[in-house]
């Protein structure tokens, strides 16, 4: 297989010299005594000559000749160490994989079968990609997705199993055909044999099924995907949008179902979806309207000129979430995690004569905000500022601390727990649980400060579960952003109203990010932009 962060390397070294940025030396090789000469480095050769390479070879849109490929072969295999003969060709596909670089890549692997070459799996998948890129830009001709179905048939033949990187390259090349793509539905299975299914391969999979009209097929893997917590990809979005602009009839069922989706899993559309919205309104008036808007003081669309839902529970939404939340997150159903039930229930007793509480505090979470290398004394310091900040505001208080900070600035920690309920677990204990479970047993009106985005805890509650969680969490978390010079702090209070996609009477808000990311921010952060959206029924 080939050498995935070489490939990079060699792609960041080119983009580097092209811009005319000059590249650190790479540390010396260790040299054999019988070598009598030192390989150059990457890097080593002159920029013009690396700017040729790229040029001259990469950069064309047709086949390159047997004396070319060779020059570029012995090329990249003399001047970088790194690259031998076992890599050098899936490397050399990894250079010239743009859409319109398919010529390219098609005549270096006749290159290797003149040269009796055998291409291993390594490099007839990085073909199959490049397939792929074209696929996306253009319809392939019969004869070119005949020869990926070619391809695919090799590789399958030639292994009973294949690596997750070899299915994901088959997924890649199978999807561009028309008749072929579910052969790709087995290796998906077969990923799972090793790992988790990638996003390229379920993103490519189920923006597959939407355009071949198998819908149901799209849904069930795109609800196995979030499942899986990997992030939808923009072609997703783009081929259900296409696909539903084909029959008026149904668009508004499969725009509510996106739309349901969307809040569900609170997933924001990049600007590519959001202008593919936009167009389609252009287009069928009648049947939708999309605006752009932003969001005025208090959660008020601009456009519409509606508040948007406030991100509160129900009761009953409440009720559930407490009382799920200790089995599935505080006690798994094998082992208590990082704690003893012993500790457990001391920590209920205490919270049972104490509670409820207005503030549950993380006091080494906030002690930490500024830094985890500060003295004793100023953790406990700016601890007992923040417990002073809700104290003013005449709220009952509970810190939640570890045995170590018995030891802190007795003054201040005086002053906590002269002012607060205070319980330290042993040292080894996860607080999150306990602050939560603290938080919850107080009721509905009870706020949580820590910097956590509790992430892990949420996923373990499941989808619908975790879906209540997020928005509870939304409106009961506070947070520190700083502390002044003063001493004084800024403290993040929670923002009121939803942040998903969400309806409001019979208008559709949806928010938007710049560009997809496979890791967004969980932070509640208010978008700076939004659409507004009717359906007509």
């Amino acid at each position: 297989m080939y050498n995935l962060r070489l490939l990079r390397q060699l792609r960041y070294s080119l983009v580097l010299q092209n811009s005319g940025t000059s590249l650190a030396p790479l540390p010396p090789c260790r040299l054999l005594a019988g070598q009598h000469k030192r390989r150059p480095q990457l890097g080593a050769l002159p920029s013009d000559q690396l700017d040729r390479l790229k040029s001259e070879y990469f950069e064309r849109q047709c086949a390159l000749s047997n004396e070319d490929w060779q020059h570029v072969r012995s090329t990249l295999t003399e001047s970088y160490r790194h690259v031998n003969g076992t890599n050098v060709d899936a490397i050399i596909l990894g250079l010239c994989s743009k859409a319109e670089q398919l010529p390219v890549a098609k005549s270096f692997v006749e290159h290797l079968k003149t040269q009796g070459i055998k291409p291993n799996a390594a490099t007839m998948g990085r073909l199959l990609r490049v397939y792929n890129a074209a696929y996306h830009t253009r319809e392939l001709s019969e004869a070119e997705q005949s020869e990926i179905v070619e391809i695919c048939d090799t590789l399958q033949n030639a292994h009973d199993v294949l690596d997750a990187s070899s299915c994901e390259n088959l997924i890649l090349g199978l999807v561009a055909t028309t008749h072929h793509w579910d052969r790709a539905l087995p290796l998906l299975d077969m990923m799972r044999l090793t790992s988790t299914p990638s996003v390229s391969a379920y993103s490519a999979l189920i923006a597959k099924a939407f355009s071949a009209d198998q819908l149901e097929l799209g849904w069930r893997l795109l609800d196995e995907m979030v499942q899986a917590r990997k992030m939808p990809k923009c072609e997703i979005f783009l081929s259900l949008l296409a696909h539903s602009a084909k029959d008026e009839r149904t668009l508004s069922v499969q725009l509510e179902r996106l739309f349901c989706f969307l809040e569900l899993h609170d997933i924001l559309i990049s600007e590519l979806v959001a202008q593919q919205l936009l167009a389609l309104a252009q287009r069928l008036p009648q049947r939708l309207q999309v605006s752009t808007t932003r969001l005025e003081r208090f959660g008020k669309c601009s456009n519409c000129q509606q508040n948007l839902q406030h991100v509160a529970i129900s009761d009953a939404q409440f009720t559930e979430l407490r009382e799920s939340f200790l089995q599935k997150v505080l006690i798994r159903n094998d082992v208590f995690q990082k704690t003893t039930p012993e500790e457990l229930q001391r920590f209920k007793q205490y919270v049972e004569k104490t509670a409820p509480y207005d503030c549950v505090i993380d006091g080494l979470n906030v002690a930490y905000s500024t830094g985890t290398k500060k003295p004793p004394a100023q953790l406990a310091k700016l601890l007992a500022t923040v417990v002073r900040y809700f104290k003013e505001r005449r709220k009952r208080v509970l810190v939640l601390g570890r045995q170590h900070m018995r030891n802190w600035s007795k003054p201040a920690m005086q002053y906590i727990q002269s002012n607060a309920s205070v319980f330290f677990t042993s040292n080894l204990t996860h607080d999150d649980p306990f602050l939560l479970y603290a938080t919850l047993r107080s009721g509905q009106d009870t706020d949580f400060f820590s910097r956590d985005l509790m992430r892990a805890h949420a996923h373990l509650l499941g989808t619908e579960l975790k879906a209540i969680f997020r928005r509870w969490q939304q409106e009961h978390q506070y947070s520190l952003v700083t502390q002044t010079q003063t001493g004084q702090i800024i403290v993040k209070e929670p923002i009121r109203y939803r942040l998903s996609a969400h309806k409001v009477g019979n208008v559709w808000h949806v928010p938007c990010c710049e560009a997809y990311s496979a890791n967004p921010p969980d932070s509640f952060e208010v978008p700076e932009k939004w659409l507004c959206i009717t359906i007509a029924p």
